[in-house]
């Protein structure tokens, strides 16, 4: 998975994929408010609460750190399934307007995108992993 080394728009995606990370996180299953929803909250005011009422459904239905959730590939997967149902409604409550064609550029940049959600999922994932301690050491 050589990610933009001989696509830049693909490395391109994977940077924003990277990035989208910090707000599409795993702990959008917690019921209670995480510290990225906490943050847009602070900087984004009622779009904040927006956010969190979006994820009010996955939360409750998703338990807090299953693998269902926090599994890099399968939890981005769900995500995003989450996300697209989110769009597909928000689509058919606006009457279904046309949809523009999609550039070929823009394949390398979603799959880019992609990419990188899944690497910024595993790094979460190995955060999330508890610290082994050695015998006698605190």
């Amino acid at each position: 998975m050589l990610v933009g080394l001989l696509d830049p728009v693909e490395g391109v995606g994977a940077f924003l994929g990277c990035l989208l990370g910090i707000v599409l996180t795993p702990d959008l299953d917690m019921i209670a408010i995480s510290l990225a929803e906490w943050g847009m909250v602070k900087k984004l005011g009622p779009l904040g609460f927006f956010w969190m009422g979006l994820w009010y459904f996955y939360a409750r239905v998703i338990p807090h750190r299953s693998p269902w959730s926090h599994w890099p590939v399968l939890g981005t997967a769900i995500r995003l399934a989450y996300c697209t149902a989110l769009l597909v409604i928000i689509w058919v409550i606006l009457g279904r307007p046309a949809l523009p064609i999609m550039p070929v550029w823009g394949l390398a940049l979603l799959h880019g995108w992609v990419k990188g959600l899944v690497v910024s999922d595993a790094a979460h994932f190995i955060l999330d992993l508890p610290l082994k301690r050695k015998k006698g050491k605190k």
